[in-house]
């Protein structure tokens, strides 16, 4: 018995070891488990990289707050720099909300006309303004794809949006307190977004200069009898 008593004695100090060991090994897998969820949700994988979506056109939102923004460089440019700003009036904020609105439906619009899908999708989100559309953009672009869009309807609607935010633009510089060549080389950036569309939407829109000669057997064609296939010009009188 009393060879047995210092194995008796040290019994507690040997439960707390594996008690504490143990917690220590349950909080390591605790936070494990806890960065691999969070990583995974954040888009990561297991070697640090971020997870890449495959596709031909890329998501429609995620590269910034501007709709469909990975299709213009330009447009992302744009709304980082006010970003960094602060509005100095109480019109700031919502001048600059419906001009982030402007740069959203051209670059949906690019988005739904260069895809090899030819579905309306980016634009069906796009909200309708009033103040700067002819008609819904959803609307524009379901027509593009029947090239039913006279060239000059389309000019009066690229117009119309050009018009607006430069309004808007001239606001912004103002309340934003944007230097004279900040102002400029938002312009600019703005000019090559729009040309952009608008050439891609000249192309993909407008029905084609010349129908073809020949359609269905259907279609009417002009006859002439042939008691006239022999007849001159008529020089007469009405």
């Amino acid at each position: 018995m009393e060879a047995g008593s210092p194995v008796a004695s040290n019994a507690p100090y040997s439960t707390l070891f594996y008690v504490g060991l143990s917690a220590l090994i349950a909080l390591a897998v605790g936070i494990t488990v806890y960065n691999v969820v969070i990583r995974s949700k954040q888009g990561f994988t297991s070697s640090g990289s971020q997870k890449k979506s495959e596709g031909f056109q890329g998501p429609t939102n995620g590269v910034s707050d501007i709709s469909c923004g990975q299709e213009s460089a330009e447009a992302v440019a744009i709304s980082d720099l006010f970003t960094t700003k602060k509005s100095t009036t109480g019109e700031g904020q919502r001048d600059l909300l419906e001009f982030k609105v402007i740069l959203s439906k051209l670059c949906c619009i690019k988005h739904d006309l260069v895809s090899t899908a030819q579905v309306v999708q980016a634009t069906m989100y796009i909200p309708y303004n009033t103040t700067h559309d002819r008609e819904n953009p959803a609307d524009t672009v379901a027509r593009c794809f029947t090239k039913s869009i006279p060239p000059r309807d389309l000019e009066i609607s690229f117009d119309t949006w050009k018009k607006r935010a430069m309004v808007l633009l001239s606001r912004l510089c103002t309340s934003y307190n944007i230097t004279d060549a900040e102002s400029a080389r938002i312009k600019n950036s703005f000019d090559a977004l729009w040309m952009d569309v608008y050439s891609i939407a000249q192309g993909a829109c407008t029905p084609p200069l010349k129908a073809p000669a020949y359609g269905s057997p259907r279609d009417p064609k002009p006859f002439l009898p042939e008691t006239l296939e022999d007849l001159g010009p008529y020089k007469g009188y009405y």
